[in-house]
């Protein structure tokens, strides 16, 4: 189900990054958002028939844990630093609002569910 949510958020951005008209509702899969801050997103309806209910997608979010990937630059001797940082769920919105104080830039984020607890 994931996988078919993401398509559908990827293809609304494609639509619109190629200039396409188009419309869906909410109910039918999803709505582009054109945010004033720049960060557009696509809002999609939960369905209220599946089997998860707000608390268990907050749990599954906190078990879930994140390689952030970032490059660093060392211009003065010309070398470059993969950092890979391991950031558990319930700390990732700190980690990012740490991103500014970080050296580097994000080059990758992959998500997992540690195998003990999957």
């Amino acid at each position: 189900m994931s996988d078919d949510i993401s398509n559908k958020v990827i293809n609304i951005f494609q639509r619109h990054k190629r200039g396409e008209h188009f419309h869906f509702d909410v109910e039918e899969g999803g709505e582009l958002i054109i945010s004033p801050d720049g960060f557009n997103y696509v809002s999609i309806k939960h369905d209220s028939n599946a089997t998860a209910e707000e608390s268990t997608l907050r749990d599954t979010a906190d078990i879930k844990h994140y390689i952030i990937k970032m490059v660093e630059a060392h211009h003065e001797n010309g070398s470059i630093r993969m950092n890979n940082y391991y950031v558990p769920g319930e700390r990732l919105e700190e980690f990012l609002r740490s991103l500014p104080q970080r050296p580097g830039k994000v080059l990758e984020i992959q998500q997992f569910i540690p195998d003990n607890m999957a």
